[in-house]
């Protein structure tokens, strides 16, 4: 008797795991962290994330990340597909990228279906950045969270190129991240602008740094040596999300001209 099974059809259709190769430019290196925006359909109030971030577009945003901690994959996808259309109409497909918080299966996908998704940010409870670059290949950004100086030692320590930048932070208390400045033994930390300054000063790779940053910490971030801030509920939990946008980066810009 042959013991040997050909595979289903239905198997035989599953596309082998591979690296995606993007039909679009890699932004690594290219990205600018000055003005970072995460967003989630929990941060919204109801309206849909893409007209969010239509509205910080406008006012200048620099950076996306669709932080969707009570989606699934599929759902994730669709959010990144109109998120990325959006920032496409804007015409900033070339220098504002978007990038999914935790979830390398969605980014992977995205990548794979041409959904223009630049990489994934990690914790450092999710998955290891190495597998995000091995699995994500050379052309995607990165990013990984860390608050401690423990934390930073060990980025450091990582190969070159597995990662692109760090995200640091809380600065203040935060709802808007539960789990945000819990460091690798379950402790909460609320960093504060001398935590962010000692953090971005040993940090090898570019810092940014949030968790309730508002207008008035901008002359105190400016002082440090991070590359830029973040923020959710302070512009995607606006009533004008557009305006919110506009006044943080304009008090960023006037802090780095006072400071430059």
């Amino acid at each position: 008797m042959d013991t040997q099974h050909s595979p289903s059809p239905q198997a035989a259709d599953v596309p082998r795991l591979s690296v995606p190769s993007p039909a679009f430019a890699s932004m690594r290196g290219s990205f600018d962290l000055s003005a970072y925006l995460v967003l989630g359909p929990d941060d919204t109030h109801g309206r849909a994330v893409e007209d969010i971030v239509a509205a910080a577009l406008r006012a200048g945003i620099t950076f996306v990340q669709l932080r969707a901690k009570h989606s699934d994959a599929s759902e994730i996808i669709d959010m990144a597909g109109r998120i990325a259309r959006t920032i496409a109409d804007a015409g900033k497909s070339a220098t504002v990228p978007l990038v999914i918080d935790d979830r390398l299966d969605a980014t992977w996908q995205a990548r794979c279906e041409g959904i223009k998704v630049d990489g994934v940010h990690v914790g450092q409870t999710d998955i290891s950045v190495e597998y995000c670059r091995t699995l994500l290949g050379p052309d995607a950004i990165v990013g990984l969270s860390a608050n401690t100086e423990h934390l930073i030692d060990v980025v450091n320590a990582l190969p070159e190129g597995v990662i692109d930048y760090v995200g640091a932070g809380p600065v203040h208390p935060t709802i808007s991240k539960a789990d945000a400045g819990i460091d690798e033994n379950g402790v909460a930390h609320n960093l504060e602008i001398e935590g962010i300054r000692r953090l971005s000063e040993i940090s090898g790779y570019p810092v940014v740094a949030g968790g309730g940053v508002t207008a008035a910490d901008m002359p105190e971030l400016a002082r440090t040596k991070v590359a830029g801030w973040f923020v959710i509920s302070a512009i995607a939990g606006k009533a004008d999300p557009e305006l919110a946008t506009r006044e943080l980066i304009e008090a960023w810009k006037q802090a780095k001209r006072q400071h430059a």
